[in-house]
């Protein structure tokens, strides 16, 4: 039986030793808030239990793309592949199927680079053009701005959707 003249100290040290897992889970506990306050230890732990999943793009996507210095209008494919936060295949420009570089993907935001060339005037004036690709993912549709930079000539930002090609 209990001695009521101890002290709460003592009548918790005699709690925790005549309780052994409740001591355990009290030891853990104090040692996984020590270590989170000192590292990133509690978000790693975190990290493993929850786990973002990669939006389903694999496979082929088609656009409607109008760029910034014509009226006609391109239907644009878009083959994506990969896993976990990497994203790679073609993206065509103009219709000519183009690689993806340095493809990521990041919660539901897709971004990637293509490389082209441009002519002026004659085959002996070449210039690179890379085209940045960022998109949203919802769904079975990518929202798309795509910046170009370099080339013979500036180019305003493009927007257009493209729509996941049914498998059937």
């Amino acid at each position: 039986m209990k001695d009521d003249s101890k002290s709460r100290y003592d009548q918790f040290n005699w709690w925790l030793k005549n309780n052994p897992v409740t001591a355990s889970l009290l030891l853990i506990g104090a040692l996984i808030i020590g270590l989170s306050t000192f590292t990133d230890s509690a978000q790693n732990l975190l990290s493993f239990v929850i786990k973002e999943q990669r939006p389903d793009i694999n496979g082929e996507w088609t656009a409607e793309v109008q760029y910034d210095w014509t009226k006609t209008r391109y239907t644009e494919t878009f083959e994506f592949e990969g896993e976990a936060d990497v994203a790679f295949g073609t993206a065509s420009f103009l219709s000519r199927d183009q690689s993806i570089l340095e493809g990521h993907i990041i919660k539901n935001q897709i971004r990637f680079v293509t490389k082209t060339e441009e002519f002026s005037g004659s085959l002996d004036n070449v210039r690179e053009a890379i085209h940045h690709y960022t998109g949203t993912i919802s769904g079975d549709s990518i929202r798309f701005i795509l910046q170009t930079e370099g080339g013979f000539s500036p180019h305003t930002p493009v927007s257009f959707t493209a729509r996941r090609v049914s498998s059937q």
